[in-house]
């Protein structure tokens, strides 16, 4: 016989449920009020944060804005208005011919001289001699500089222009020999200068021979600049040197005959050549004194 009654203490068909004890009403009010504070300093932060993010964004923007914007910086200003191109054979013929076919006479207009440019040469009975050193005496006349102090310059990096007129010599023919015509010439020699250490970087000194007085009154003379003694000048525009038009004999603008004097009368030579033992020449530089 089957034993149908339920153990003592538990009801027959009662089941049991696994439920949180339960809590006390003071106790859950005070957490509901605090997950309450929590969340919303939560969303204040939340809120600052996108605030912050958000201003970020629009100065970013702003920025992007005002650079786009803004106009591109002036290009700098070309160094001439005219320049030569290809190699640096053809650069140095172009130079020699753009520059000498603006330097006039007073009178008809006929070009002053020809400028003949070459590597470092002297004629002689034989034949073209290669010069390889060029020797610079010092100006003793000041005071400030020894006889001893020769500079020698290597020719290897060296350039020259040869004034010719259409005179004996390469003497200038017409018009009348002057001082306002020599600075006219030692302009021409600064701007062949100039314009070959601008555009020819291999160059690092060039002799410009001037043409001799027709009446042979005077000893040839050469300007000789290396590139050092016009570092200011190539680093600005040539038309604060000397000028976009090439003035007329007599004609130069105050300025700009002080700077060419400036320049080139310390640096005028008489010259000569001597041979080294090798064979090849040795240009040497005399200082000249103007009105001495």
């Amino acid at each position: 016989m089957t034993d149908t009654t339920a153990p003592a203490g538990e009801a027959q068909g009662q089941s049991f449920i696994e439920a949180e004890p339960a809590q006390p009403i003071g106790e859950t009010a005070r957490q509901s009020r605090t997950d309450r504070a929590r969340s919303a300093a939560y969303r204040t932060r939340f809120a600052l944060i996108y605030v912050a993010l958000a201003l970020l964004a629009g100065i970013g923007v702003a920025a992007f804005v005002v650079v786009m914007k803004k106009p591109d910086p002036a290009p700098a200003p070309k160094w001439s208005a005219w320049q030569p191109s290809g190699s640096e054979t053809a650069q140095v013929r172009q130079i020699a011919d753009q520059i000498a076919k603006s330097y006039r006479m007073k009178k008809g207009g006929q070009q002053l001289v020809a400028a003949l440019p070459s590597a470092p040469k002297v004629t002689g009975s034989t034949g073209d001699v290669a010069v390889s050193a060029i020797a610079v005496r010092p100006d003793t006349s000041t005071g400030k500089k020894e006889e001893n102090e020769i500079d020698v310059v290597p020719a290897s990096h060296s350039f020259q222009y040869i004034l010719c007129g259409l005179g004996a010599n390469c003497s200038i023919k017409g018009g009348k020999a002057s001082t306002a015509r020599h600075a006219l010439l030692r302009r021409e020699a600064l701007e062949l200068a100039l314009y070959t250490f601008k555009y020819v970087p291999d160059i690092d000194s060039v002799s410009v021979f001037l043409p001799p007085r027709p009446d042979g009154a005077s000893s040839a003379t050469s300007v000789f600049l290396k590139r050092s003694d016009v570092k200011e000048q190539l680093s600005h525009p040539l038309a604060d040197s000397i000028g976009v038009k090439t003035p007329a004999i007599g004609g130069m603008p105050k300025r700009e005959l002080a700077l060419v004097n400036r320049i080139t009368e310390p640096r005028l030579y008489s010259y000569e050549y001597q041979q080294a033992q090798d064979g090849s020449a040795v240009l040497i530089y005399d200082p000249v004194v103007l009105g001495a």
